[in-house]
């Protein structure tokens, strides 16, 4: 086990307990299932599943735990946070396949050759909203998708100017904005 991999962060348990020490960094998706933490850089690993903890911050990364996955999307997964706010996003990765494997040829000399095979999956990121904690909204999904106007102007009530400009379809108030949507929904209430 590499300990210089460690990174400095904590674990936040379901009963809400931080306990600070290292954590080893995994690649983005497996990130999502699990975490190693270390409670010094010489102790054993625990490792951790979306179940069991709250959260984990690993360096500047802050992941929580929600429910997203599987055929009801009830299977909890760490989901990298992305903004803070009243309404948070989330990130989550996905290995999808193109069918579009590639063969690089590096170079050839005589008989041999040294060649890169790519098998044709790439990392698509879809992004959920959680407002106060509960308030969940896959920007994935077919729902928001055909149904933007109804479903984001609904999502962001509380702030009835912006829902009032989703409604009405206003230029930069539309599924192409929803960022920006979600960054003025946030600034509203931070004062």
């Amino acid at each position: 086990e590499e300990k210089s991999e460690l990174l400095p962060g904590y674990v936040i348990t379901n009963d809400g307990q931080k306990i600070e020490g290292y954590l080893k960094r995994f690649l983005k998706i497996k990130s999502q299932r699990k975490v190693q933490f270390f409670q010094t850089k010489d102790s054993k690993a625990v490792t951790y599943k979306p179940k069991e903890l709250k959260a984990y911050k690993i360096a500047a990364d802050y992941y929580e735990s929600h429910p997203y996955e599987g055929l009801t999307g009830k299977t909890k997964v760490f989901l990298l946070q992305t903004l803070v706010g009243k309404i948070n996003l989330f990130e989550y990765y996905i290995r999808v396949e193109e069918n579009r494997g590639k063969e690089m040829s590096l170079y050839k000399k005589g008989n041999t050759e040294v060649s890169l095979d790519f098998n044709g999956t790439k990392i698509q990121t879809e992004v959920l909203a959680v407002k106060d904690g509960n308030a969940y909204l896959k920007f994935a999904s077919p729902k928001l998708l055909f149904k933007f106007k109804s479903v984001m102007s609904k999502y962001v009530s509380d702030f009835p100017a912006l829902s009032k400009k989703i409604k009405k379809k206003q230029k930069g108030y539309r599924i192409l904005s929803v960022l920006a949507i979600v960054k003025e929904y946030n600034a509203h209430f931070e004062n």
